[in-house]
């Protein structure tokens, strides 16, 4: 494989990243309430801190975001109903 071989494939692959602003929000829970959209309004105006912290991720100008993982005590609590 060529020089020029390597630099098309590399141009190929830099062209299909993503690499502009987030234009839709991805959440694995509600956001339709107050603190949920004051969160999602933080994410998108900083989602390139909220990614390098962990907090969420881009996908093809998708921001996701994720939530803590929870301890089996605060699934339990949260989940689990008495019957």
């Amino acid at each position: 494989m060529s020089l020029v071989d390597l630099e098309r494939r590399l141009a190929r692959l830099e062209a299909a990243r993503y690499v502009g602003v987030p234009t839709a929000i991805l959440s694995d829970h509600p956001i339709g309430d107050t603190a949920g959209d004051l969160r999602a309004d933080d994410a998108l105006a900083n989602w390139q801190r909220w990614t390098a912290q962990g907090r969420a991720t881009v996908s093809n100008g998708v921001l996701c975001l994720t939530s803590p993982e929870l301890t089996a005590e605060e699934w339990a609590e949260r989940f689990v109903t008495a019957h």
